[in-house]
């Protein structure tokens, strides 16, 4: 009878604990962002976001191919924001010599929109080629763009951004993740935990995702890591676009 009482009061805990938490408001995001392409890594990848219900955003470099756009309609269907990287990694600042900003979007950006444009795929987002940035870039290409992903480190970028305060068009700065920007773990989850405790908008960067992936790379198992505590916290993990409908369901509590 001991036995029987036990085991109904751990089947009773376990039940009214999930349900408190499935019911509670979530609080604070994360944007895991990755650069440049790395196609069927990405879509790899997939079937861990899927796991704890989080998307990303993927910025593209170089020249949109019927190939990546095919990989690119992929990522959206699955829930993800799809951006740009540049055609040719150009930063933005300094530019090039004898360039301008008009120059730079002529030859950075438009080509790249032009084939979205060709392929039907809708883009609201920009990554800066190694996070280059300065408020005149920023406002040249919000003509464009309402998201402009940049650093943490030389741009200048808060770490943490109110949801309830996201506005409309915005720089995500953020934090790279991969063993050449000497990534901790347990300091990415602290960092996590103060955005749950702000509700506030994290960002992360990387470029391709794989098992026990090094330099500017980020492993499969951290990112797992993350993400699991990431929902532990019942945090939002969302990409780019999703983030107008985070700021309004903030201002409408």
């Amino acid at each position: 009878m001991k036995k029987f009482m036990l085991l109904l009061m751990t089947v009773f805990t376990l039940f009214f604990c999930h349900n408190s938490f499935a019911s509670a408001p979530r609080r604070g995001a994360v944007c895991f962002t990755f650069d440049d392409y790395f196609g069927n890594q990405w879509l790899k990848a997939d079937s861990i976001f899927k796991k704890y219900d989080a998307h990303a955003t993927f910025f593209i470099v170089r020249e949109i191919t019927a190939e990546k756009a095919e990989v690119m309609k992929k990522l959206q269907a699955a829930g993800h924001t799809v951006g740009l990287h540049t055609r040719s990694h150009r930063n933005a600042d300094p530019l090039p010599k004898n360039w301008d900003m008009d120059k730079y979007i002529a030859n950075q950006i438009i080509p790249q929109l032009e084939a979205c444009k060709k392929y039907n795929i809708k883009v609201r987002s920009m990554a800066y080629p190694n996070n280059r940035r300065t408020e005149k870039t920023d406002q040249a290409l919000f003509k464009y763009f309402d998201y402009l992903r940049a650093g943490w480190g030389k741009s200048k970028q808060p770490i943490f951004t109110p949801l309830a305060e996201l506005p409309d068009k915005m720089v995500l700065g953020g934090g790279g993740i991969g063993t050449y920007y000497k990534s901790d773990l347990n300091k990415l989850k602290e960092l996590l935990t103060e955005a749950h405790k702000r509700d506030a908008l994290i960002v992360f960067f990387s470029h391709n995702i794989k098992p026990g992936a090094r330099s500017i790379h980020m492993p499969t198992e951290m990112l797992e890591a993350l993400l699991k505590h990431a929902r532990e916290l019942n945090m939002d993990i969302v990409g780019a676009e999703e983030l107008p409908a985070l700021k309004k369901a903030r201002t409408q509590k």
